[in-house]
């Protein structure tokens, strides 16, 4: 009776097995179908299509569909072409920047530690600590690598699901080959974008150095004109006494366009108002001092764009890192089990200029030291040094005298 049992039973582990691969199968095929008709280029998405049917029918778990997508998507060498599953932070990051198009029935919300991540050989290290987070108040660093949250390997998305408003155990590495520590943090509930205009308003600060007054903000993201919104209140209307500006386009997402660049305009006309007492005002609609752009290798998408016409029309001058070469436009599908595919739909050239692959170089390179970094960061220190030593450029008015 036991054998009949155990083979009743290896049928229906082996029928589930079926059908879940049968499932993925299907999927990889939306996939392929979904890529032939949207990738920017036709012939090479009916190449890739041709060459990957079938993909995924070797799929037995989410783990496995999830890789074998993403491995066959790198075939095509294109940015802005990804596979994002619902529990990564990719999924929560693209469904906010596109919410207009993906329309969902609420905004996409998130448990957040309050740390921006970098993956590295070694495993997930601290980029950037956001001020006012959990992970701020907890101490966390610049440079710590999360080894485990409540005794589990960590994962940016699934470590975290239920976790907001509950003391959380986390452990960190701080230097490598020493013991790890652990402190204990309140992750939050929170709408990505609006934590991205939090580390956007918190990180502002003036900085002396050198006897000069640099001001700073890191704008996470450009998606949306908020973000660009927020920046002109900070530079046009609170800044009067600094004597140069640094903005981060470090990581993040992109989504900047041309109209960034107004910001920086130093054609466009000043207007001096006066009321019937005789009391003047004078409205400046641009920045007119020097500005430093601080980059990196991802810093991507619309940030480079502003990046390299920021460069070539001597806007400003770039501090850190190629950029990431990823500029092409891209449109998210969300597939049927929820999922979102990401395509790249249209190439994008910047003042006739072929970006994509190629990235756009810095004036002043200073190479990335992420792991056990112990909250150092020579590249902000680097773009702080440099903003502090250049000169006010002559504007229209002093040209011509």
């Amino acid at each position: 009776m036991g054998r009949w049992i155990a083979i009743l039973l290896w049928g229906l582990g082996a029928s589930a097995g079926a059908q879940a691969q049968g499932r993925f199968a299907k999927l990889g095929d939306e996939v392929v179908s979904e890529v032939r008709e949207r990738f920017y280029d036709a012939k090479k998405a009916e190449a890739w299509a041709a060459s990957h049917k079938g993909y995924a029918a070797a799929a037995k778990s989410e783990e496995d569909f999830e890789r074998l997508t993403r491995k066959a998507l790198a075939d095509l060498q294109t940015s802005h072409t990804e596979y994002y599953a619902q529990d990564t932070w990719g999924y929560v990051g693209l469904s906010t920047v596109f919410r207009w198009v993906l329309k969902p029935k609420k905004p996409e919300e998130y448990v957040s530690l309050g740390v921006d991540l970098a993956e590295r050989p070694e495993g997930l290290f601290v980029r950037h600590v956001f001020q006012g987070g959990p992970a701020e108040k907890a101490g966390l660093l610049r440079g710590d690598r999360i080894v485990s949250v409540e005794g589990q390997p960590f994962q940016p998305v699934r470590s975290l699901k239920g976790r907001d408003g509950k003391p959380t155990r986390v452990t960190v590495e701080r230097a490598k080959g020493q013991p790890p520590l652990t402190v204990t943090l309140t992750p939050r509930l929170i709408d990505p974008k609006t934590e991205w205009l939090e580390v956007q308003a918190k990180s502002s600060r003036v900085l002396q150095r050198g006897g000069k007054r640099v001001a700073y903000q890191h704008v996470y993201s450009c998606a949306g004109p908020e973000f660009q919104d927020a920046l002109a209140e900070y530079i046009l209307y609170r800044l009067e006494d600094a004597d140069s500006l640094v903005v981060d386009f470090r990581d993040g997402w992109g989504g900047c366009n041309a109209e960034f660049l107004n910001l920086f305009n130093k054609n466009l006309p000043v207007l001096t108002s006066e009321d019937r007492a005789g009391k003047q005002m004078t409205a400046r609609p641009s920045w007119l001092k020097p500005v430093v752009l601080l980059v990196n290798g991802n810093s991507r998408s619309g940030k480079e764009v502003v990046s390299f016409a920021m460069k070539q029309r001597g806007m400003a001058t770039l501090v850190g890192e190629r950029t990431a070469g990823a500029v092409m436009a891209g449109a998210p599908v969300r597939l049927s089990n929820g999922d979102l595919l990401y395509i790249a739909t249209m190439d994008v050239a910047v003042d006739g200029t072929q970006l994509e692959g190629i990235g756009v170089n810095v004036d002043v390179e200073v190479p990335d030291a992420l792991p056990y970094a112990a909250g150092k960061d020579p590249q902000l220190d680097k773009a702080v040094d440099v903003a502090a030593s250049l000169r006010p450029p002559a504007t229209p008015a002093e040209g011509l005298k």
